[in-house]
């Protein structure tokens, strides 16, 4: 509990960037090292600054009216977050499996880049219910499931059940798929808008005028209407 502890602690407290309740949760695999834990709002840094994961999902919401700006105007530690720039979309609530940035890892190449979290990791933040309680009290109509570790753990902690359906080719048969709920909203796995993410940048290249790109809109509306 301590590194969970620790890792919150460092969290600025942006309380007027929750926007209770939200009709879409985005949920990530684990807090990156330079957005949330330095501004207290998600995708952007200490300068109010969206960073390219950020940039990318925002294009995304745009289809449906929502946006990963605040509500309202936020004061970061070293600048201000412009809601304005959300052009009037409703604010998705924005979290992750796991409250703690996993670290750094080398690569064979001899360079750095962010570890993935581990099973060991994902299960211990599960067991604190931090995610479990934030779903409770959002009760969204829709959760986006970032990446391959969100998918998969979102099905084994939250549905009881094994994710069995390859993530590219769910989200490129969105049309077809077979959703799954939790507790009335739609689980709409996705694949990680990370500019190291090369599936998403392909599938992404034409969104939303591609024919995965409607059938992935079309699909997902519904849930947002009344």
């Amino acid at each position: 509990m301590a590194r969970w502890a620790k890792d919150l602690e460092a969290v600025p407290r942006n309380m007027k960037a929750i926007h209770l309740p939200a009709r879409i949760v985005i949920v990530g695999e684990a807090v990156g090292p330079s957005t949330l834990r330095f501004s207290g709002v998600n995708y952007f840094d200490q300068y109010g600054r969206l960073g390219p994961t950020g940039i990318r999902l925002d294009r995304m919401l745009v289809p449906f009216g929502y946006t990963i700006y605040p509500p309202c105007d936020i004061k970061v530690p070293k600048g201000m977050i412009d809601c304005i720039r959300g052009g009037g979309r409703h604010t998705v609530y924005c979290t992750d499996l796991c409250p703690a940035f996993p670290g750094y890892e080398n690569t064979k190449r001899g360079d750095t880049r962010i570890r993935r979290p581990s099973r060991e990791l994902i299960r211990s933040a599960l067991e604190q219910r931090f995610l479990f309680n934030e779903l409770e009290v959002l009760k969204p109509r829709v959760i986006f499931l970032l990446g391959e570790h969100s998918y998969r753990s979102f099905y084994r902690h939250f549905l009881n059940t094994i994710a069995q359906q390859n993530l590219s080719a769910l989200v490129y048969d969105m049309k077809n798929a077979c959703l799954q709920t939790y507790r009335g909203a739609v689980v709409v796995p996705l694949l990680h808008p990370s500019p190291a993410s090369p599936s998403f940048a392909k599938w992404f290249s034409s969104f939303p005028t591609s024919p995965s790109g409607k059938r992935f809109v079309n699909r997902v509306k519904p849930y947002l209407e009344n």
